[in-house]
């Protein structure tokens, strides 16, 4: 079987390209599985800065083409006019697809223009993961901090933001012709496939479940006997992930005098969603609060940090299934998480983690509370959530489900 990939990163080709990594991700961890397939041929797209050849690394064909915006010049223009790529490399993905030939084309999230290919490409069938979806995420986009707070002047056409909120809405666009023109849909919770049944109500659904990182599958979470809880997170410099929520929690366990740390991974103090966060509850400092930030870390370190944590939080305004809860889960740590999107499919509630309402401090500040005064509470929701992500995140399943997928994917089209 000839399977092609688009993906909007290089997967495992990092290691030939001697990419930036931090530990790489569910693509590195799917793609490890399926070259372990001795009779699949897997062929893989992704966008490069300069003009590359194609070559092989591994097992698999990689086929670089390199972005319309492949410059930093260009890539600031576009971002000041939030220009979003449309069929400009259209040309590049059909020759790709000639020269490989592939018996079923497998596109990887609907951020991207690849799936495009969907209207043009008629005899090979192509499935399309979803991976978030930015109709629903631009609507959520402002839960936490108002856009009338951020867009107040002229200044703000050069927001982060702002602008980042513009381009998501263009990209929704595409991602709505993208899914109209769709026959086949990958997914793994009830919110995905709810909105594929609208947006794709034309294609068959299948349940492929994602691969985590290596390193979270061997290694399991214990309680921990201090007076300090001590919380982790892992977050991002967009405004949907939510970590005013964060500041807000933190600050009503201080008054409560609860003793905590909470880190946050991924977060720089001067990113604009902290710098918004700080603003927007008017505190002196984040020391202040409890909250410690480490930036962009690797997964080992993310790893020994969770572990040394009493209870993982996510905070996002809208997620799918945000792996960093599936990662936590994986390791046996108690989690709390926001009731959003398809997070309901990975935490049964009050058995395999907690559930709190979206964007509700109160009730998460007295959730921490209440399961850090639970300590036995807390061991069987995390040996709970071991056993259902051990089962649900194991690689030579999922793969498997894959190889099958494809296989009825081809029986299909043809």
């Amino acid at each position: 079987m000839k399977v092609l990939w688009f993906s909007n990163t290089p997967g495992l080709a990092n290691g030939y390209l001697k990419g930036k990594s931090f530990g790489g991700g569910w693509i590195d961890a799917l793609q490890l599985g399926v070259e372990a397939v001795d009779d699949c041929d897997l062929g893989f797209v992704f966008y490069t800065d300069r003009s590359m050849d194609s070559f092989k690394y591994g097992r698999t064909s990689y086929f670089p083409v390199q972005r319309t915006l492949n410059s930093k010049l260009k890539r600031l223009w576009a971002r000041i006019l939030t220009k979003v790529e449309y069929e400009e490399n259209m040309n590049s993905f059909l020759n790709i697809i000639e020269e490989f030939k592939p018996d079923v084309i497998h596109v990887h999230g609907t951020e991207s223009p690849f799936g495009l290919i969907t209207k043009r490409v008629k005899d090979v069938p192509v499935a399309i993961s979803i991976q978030g979806n930015l109709n629903v995420l631009a609507k959520k986009y402002f839960s936490g901090i108002a856009y009338s707070s951020i867009a107040n002047s002229w200044s703000s056409l050069l927001n982060k933001t702002t602008q980042d909120f513009r381009i998501f809405r263009k990209k929704a666009v595409i991602e709505v012709e993208i899914l109209r023109n769709t026959k086949y849909v990958f997914g793994r919770t009830d919110w995905d496939k709810r909105i594929s049944r609208v947006l794709a109500p034309q294609s068959k659904y299948f349940v492929i479940d994602e691969v985590m990182r290596p390193c979270f599958y061997n290694r399991q979470w214990s309680v921990k006997k201090k007076e300090v809880v001590r919380i982790f997170t892992t977050s991002s410099n967009s405004l949907y992930k939510g970590f005013e929520v964060i500041v807000k929690t933190a600050a009503l366990l201080k008054k409560k005098n609860f003793s905590f740390e909470w880190t946050v991974a991924g977060l720089n103090l001067q990113d604009e969603l902290v710098q918004l966060s700080i603003r927007q509850q008017s505190i002196a400092s984040l020391e202040s609060t409890g909250i410690k930030l480490l930036g962009m870390i690797n997964a080992e370190t993310i790893l020994d940090k969770m572990l040394d944590a009493d209870l993982y939080v996510q905070v996002s305004h809208i997620e799918n299934s945000p792996n960093s809860v599936c990662e936590a889960m994986l390791l046996g740590m108690p989690v709390i998480a926001s009731n959003v999107g398809g997070t309901s499919s990975l935490i049964d509630d009050n058995e395999t983690g907690i559930l709190f309402q979206d964007g509700n401090s109160v009730a998460l500040a007295g959730k921490i509370i209440e399961i850090s005064n639970q300590k036995t509470f807390a061991e069987s929701l995390g040996k709970a959530a071991y056993k259902v992500a051990h089962e649900r995140h194991d690689q030579k399943r999922i793969v498997s489900k894959l190889m099958d997928a494809y296989s009825e994917v081809i029986s299909i089209h043809n």
